[in-house]
């Protein structure tokens, strides 16, 4: 089943379908947590933890020398913005009062088509500025949906013992690819035949 999440992923980039990608890739860390942390019963837990263990732990800046860590995508920061597009088609991380708010002042999304070389990148800052202390994160779609296609999709490769799925997914052009092919100007001819329905006497 990731493996087909994945590839839908992927032609929704490929066709600058943004927020079809997003809204998809974040439920991969919802599937990855569940395989991870089975006996785990908070989806939150399960999706901040496999998340941050997987690709925030890499997110965060390695140097950081300051006394103030500067906004990175944290398990907390991808969970909230999980949570406000699938549940309200908010692309922000504030979601409501349920959900702790992620330490970032003002977040924006960036799309951006495909590149002939793949380098995409987000930028990150803390300003003090008209006596307000803003910390910002900017996100490129297009990046974040690469790297956790690519993550979860290494990831269950490498455990697929760990995923119990149970569905059923029919391709309907691939079954009736076996059928012979229908002569639909016979058939609507046939349906158009006004003694078609009579009752022979």
């Amino acid at each position: 089943m990731i493996d087909r999440i994945i590839h839908d992923i992927r032609g929704a980039l490929n066709n600058n379908l943004f927020f079809a990608a997003l809204n998809c890739a974040l439920t991969l860390p919802d599937i990855c947590g569940r395989a991870e942390y089975p006996s785990e019963q908070s989806s939150k837990k399960r999706y901040i933890d496999w998340y941050d263990k997987e690709i925030g732990f890499y997110e965060r800046n390695p140097r950081q020398d300051e006394a103030e860590e500067m906004p990175y995508l944290s398990g907390q920061v991808m969970y909230s913005l999980r949570c406000a597009m699938l549940h309200a088609g908010e692309p922000n991380i504030n979601g409501d009062s349920v959900y702790q708010k992620p330490d970032i002042d003002k977040f924006s999304l960036v799309i951006q088509k495909a590149q002939p070389f793949v380098i995409y990148s987000d930028s990150s800052s803390i300003m003090d500025w008209g006596g307000e202390h803003v910390r910002s994160y900017r996100m490129n779609v297009r990046r974040i949906c690469l790297i956790i296609c690519a993550v979860a999709e290494a990831y269950y490769r490498d455990n697929k013992d760990k995923f119990h799925f149970d569905y059923e997914i029919i391709d309907w052009d691939e079954v009736t690819s076996k059928l012979p092919p229908l002569d639909m100007e016979a058939i609507f001819k046939e349906l158009a035949n006004p003694e078609l329905g009579k009752e022979k006497l």
